[in-house]
């Protein structure tokens, strides 16, 4: 399995397991760091909305309690037959903890849409100014 394959299944993995009462509506995000470390989450609704955690932020979490602290590659996935891309305050989360060579993969049911640079899903972040 390359490591494409992987990020893919661990995504999935973890919109299998989204706790989403709500919206019923299921993502999973996964990370490979710098480092070459493997992480995801998965988004995790709450009735008080909008407190719930997006996938991404619980993959981010989950990086940086495992010690790993840049991005080098994640894929959004959710089950569905529909371009999902992550919120603004996602993409503000991911570029924080990004690289300049960091891809974003989106992904439904079929497999990966498309791949974007942060810049691309994020041009003029705050961290460019």
């Amino acid at each position: 399995m390359n490591n494409l394959q992987k990020l893919l299944s661990l995504a999935r993995e973890a919109a299998a397991r989204a706790y989403c009462p709500y919206s019923h509506f299921a993502v999973g995000a996964a990370i490979e760091s710098t480092d070459g470390k493997f992480y995801s989450g998965c988004n995790v609704e709450n009735v008080s909305y909008p407190v719930g955690t997006c996938a991404e932020a619980g993959a981010i979490a989950a990086m940086i309690a495992g010690g790993s602290k840049k991005i080098a590659n994640i894929l959004i996935y959710a089950p569905s037959q529909t371009l999902i891309t992550p919120c603004g305050a996602c993409r503000q989360r991911i570029a924080e903890f990004a690289v300049p060579e960091t891809v974003i993969y989106l992904a439904q049911t079929d497999g990966i849409d498309k791949s974007c640079t942060v810049g691309e899903l994020l041009p003029s972040s705050f961290s460019e100014f």
